[in-house]
């Protein structure tokens, strides 16, 4: 797959990404242009098979894409929202491995909490707000 890029996705890897979202052409935070960047531009050096993201000219707001496509991961992240998806992803990561309900029955059960579909109830789409109701949640659920 080396002659693979975002100009050139995998067929294949394009077809295993299950309700694949829009490309970002505008950043919802700052309303710029979004542009295909490499990771160098991002983080100064490539992480992972994949070293392509979706990112505002202008806000700087990013968001990676499926391995070999160009679908993007979820939805563009400032900083904050970042932040708030990592340290509130674990919460639910706890919730589901602890037995209670396998992934599939938390993340059906986290949208009912959260009153949204099951297809949009995925970390990568979450803003910051969500992200800290979502770990509340969980949380509560295991008694925490």
């Amino acid at each position: 797959m080396s002659n693979k890029s975002p100009w050139n996705p995998s067929r294949k890897a394009t077809a295993r990404v299950k309700d694949p979202l829009p490309t970002p052409c505008q950043c919802h935070y700052c309303l710029d242009v979004v542009e295909i960047r490499h990771h160098d531009d991002i983080y100064g050096r490539a992480y992972g098979e994949w070293p392509w993201a979706y990112v505002c000219v202008n806000c700087g707001a990013y968001v990676g894409m499926h391995p070999f496509t160009a679908i993007p991961l979820g939805t563009l992240a400032d900083k904050a929202t970042r932040d708030a998806r990592k340290t509130c992803k674990p919460a639910f990561e706890r919730l589901w491995k602890s037995g209670k309900m396998n992934r599939s029955e938390a993340y059906q059960w986290l949208a009912k909490k959260l009153g949204i579909t099951v297809d949009k109830c995925h970390w990568g789409m979450f803003d910051a707000a969500t992200c800290i109701r979502a770990r509340d949640l969980c949380a509560g659920m295991m008694g925490v």
